[in-house]
């Protein structure tokens, strides 16, 4: 499943990817803050526990570092310092995602870098490129639209969802995990949620409209593009969300995709190697009560379905679920 099969690798974390990817695509300065902080240490311990190999290291803010010694030993992993410099030139730089910020902390840590070009992976991620692929593909559901300005919204809705509780939901293109999204239902939206859209109306960003669906099943299909294209999918992870569509845990069984499913994924693995980007890659799908919904987004990055895949070949027999771990002390 690694990028870089032999080389050892020199891991950043950095779940704010979309929100540094959402920054960028408004012409607005990326400044990191606190808020990922959390997330990015659970995410940081997991890789530790499941994915990364021994003689790999992780970039470790210092107030991590105590509550990751002991697994990172256990592994054979090394902790280095966040703020490294010209420490890491063995190793092969792996961020969670691709950004400008990702690649300045490679370029300090003097680690050796192959990064896709970074307008290819902000274009991959965007909800626009995805939706536009599904319209290209012939997969897409037709009451689903990209919407520009509220007028444009507001006769949508109430066109495609004329019943009182037909549900739906707004999404940012750089919307992930639940956030950046507005849920409602009906013909009209509600106030509030005009709002929020109103405010990404005047900033010039599209919004993505979805019919909600009563899902059965949910699949999150991983790929990896290697360095010279060549396209490989290690697996399919199966994705446990609550009502709202926030994810809860993973279910440990393999999982399969009917034919048709399992092709249109190749056929988004050989665009986004079209587009320029390499290395791991996510598709979302859902099977609801209607059908098949094949491509949900596309996320160009590591995603924590490779994780559930190591956890699901690492684990007994008999663990049929499994949820983030939380590091010692969090």
């Amino acid at each position: 499943m690694g990028d870089v099969p032999g080389e050892p690798r020199l891991w950043y974390v950095n779940t704010d990817f979309e929100a540094e990817l959402a920054a960028l695509s408004q012409g607005r300065r990326y400044v990191p803050t606190g808020r990922f902080a959390g997330r990015n240490r659970v995410i940081a311990y997991n890789l530790l526990k499941y994915l990364l190999r021994p003689g790999d290291a992780l970039l470790t803010p210092d107030a991590w570092r105590t509550s990751l010694e002991d697994v990172a030993a256990r592994r054979g992993i090394a902790l280095l310092p966040q703020e490294s410099t010209r420490e890491a030139s063995a190793y092969h730089f792996t961020p969670w995602g691709w950004t400008p910020t990702a690649l300045a902390v490679g370029v300090r840590a003097g680690a050796r870098l192959s990064p896709p070009p970074l307008n290819s992976v902000a274009r991959v991620n965007s909800k626009v490129y995805s939706h536009s692929l599904e319209v290209e593909l012939a997969v897409a559901d037709e009451r689903a639209r990209l919407v520009a300005s509220e007028a444009e919204l507001m006769a949508h809705v109430a066109q495609v969802c004329p019943q009182a509780e037909a549900k739906w939901v707004i999404k940012h293109p750089y919307g992930v995990a639940a956030r950046e999204r507005v849920l409602g239902r009906g013909p009209r939206v509600p106030p509030p949620a005009a709002a929020w859209c109103r405010r990404r109306f005047a900033e010039g960003v599209p919004l993505l409209f979805e019919p909600w669906y009563d899902v059965q099943r949910e699949y999150g299909l991983c790929g990896f593009i290697g360095p010279d294209g060549d396209l490989r999918l290690p697996g399919v992870s199966r994705p446990v969300t609550n009502g709202a569509g926030v994810l809860i845990g993973y279910e440990l069984q393999s999982a399969s995709l009917p034919a048709a499913v399992l092709s249109l994924g190749r056929q988004v693995g050989v665009r986004l190697a079209a587009e320029g980007y390499r290395g791991p890659w996510g598709m979302d799908i859902l099977e609801h009560t209607q059908g098949w919904r094949c491509l949900l987004e596309i996320n160009a990055r590591w995603t924590v379905g490779f994780l559930a895949l190591c956890v699901m070949a690492q684990s007994a027999q008999g663990v049929e679920r499994w949820a983030l771990e939380l590091p010692p002390g969090a």
